[in-house]
């Protein structure tokens, strides 16, 4: 196999690539990123048991996605935007990117003759969601203009997928938690992970403080990713969640690490007020395992800092 991973200097690309490296089956990977966020780390010490190329190039230039489909067999899609409340303010720039720059990926990987794609789609599409919900869902209220471009790109994909000779897969992730050699820490877990190694309180809104949300571990979204590689159906979207967590449970799992972290309630308002549950029942009945556990993951995200002492 030969593939294509856009964003591949990311956080979830950085180790995706690493990953994939491991199989027997891949033969060539090739990274397509322009250093929108400045990465450079995440291609040290790339593993020599496959081919490895990297094209210095944006989603938005055809000619460089072009370039990169050429002889690929499956395209795994990162490249976007993804800290959602920046998007709030940038929400053009937003649509550029995440919208219009999936469409042109897809049109460029179907002149190219790619066989699959997988388009990582995100659990936040549900918005303003209560109570349970499944990929059934018809009721989603997106609340930035980050999720808004992802169900935008979600819809487009699907009605492509019934037109053309391209398998696509739409996995929805939950909250990434974990580390990679190109994470970053504007998500939830890895933020507070990162404030409580370095003795700075943890400020929590008070709303969220028993509201569920879905989260992901890093492994877990890898490994869904190439389990809808052999087993999804094209079209088709799969929620792709480690466990609905409160924030509670979450500080409380820090704790265990960090005994002393100091937390401060605020009642300053987040994106989404309600709490929800996403069910992943469609995964797992494709016979797909969850692996990562929470308090693994946060001790060894805390312990990248443990020579640090404030």
């Amino acid at each position: 196999m030969k593939i294509l991973v856009t964003g591949g200097l990311g956080h979830i690309g950085s180790k995706l690539v690493r990953e994939y490296a491991k199989r027997n089956d891949v033969e060539l990977i090739r990274i397509l990123d322009n250093f929108l966020v400045q990465r450079y780390c995440s291609l040290f010490n790339l593993p020599e048991s496959v081919k490895f190329e990297f094209i210095e190039g944006d989603i938005a230039n055809e000619n460089d996605l072009d370039k990169a489909m050429k002889d690929i067999n499956l395209v795994v899609h990162l490249a976007s935007i993804t800290d959602a409340p920046s998007t709030i303010s940038k929400p053009e720039e937003t649509e550029r990117i995440n919208f219009e720059g999936t469409k042109k990926v897809a049109y460029a990987a179907i002149r190219a003759g790619v066989k699959k794609l997988i388009f990582p789609s995100s659990t936040s599409v549900y918005g303003e969601a209560e109570g349970v919900v499944d990929e059934t869902c018809t009721n989603l209220k997106p609340s930035s203009p980050y999720a808004e471009t992802k169900l935008a790109s979600e819809k487009f994909l699907k009605e492509l997928a019934k037109e053309e000779k391209i398998e696509i897969m739409i996995p929805r992730l939950g909250t990434i938690f974990g580390t990679s050699i190109g994470m970053r820490f504007h998500t939830a877990i890895n933020k507070f992970c990162y404030l409580a190694a370095l003795r700075k309180p943890l400020t929590i809104w008070d709303t969220a403080l028993h509201s569920k949300r879905p989260y992901l571990g890093l492994d877990d979204a890898i490994n869904a990713f190439m389990f809808l590689e052999k087993n999804g159906k094209s079209g088709e979207i799969y929620n792709i969640v480690t466990k609905n967590y409160t924030m509670g449970e979450i500080i409380e799992t820090i704790k265990q690490h960090m005994p002393n972290t100091a937390i401060t309630i605020t009642k300053s308002p987040i994106l989404n007020q309600t709490p929800y549950d996403v069910s992943d029942k469609k995964i797992r009945n494709l016979g797909f395992e969850y692996k990562d556990d929470l308090s693994e993951k946060v001790g060894e995200t805390i312990r990248l800092f443990s020579a640090i002492k404030n």
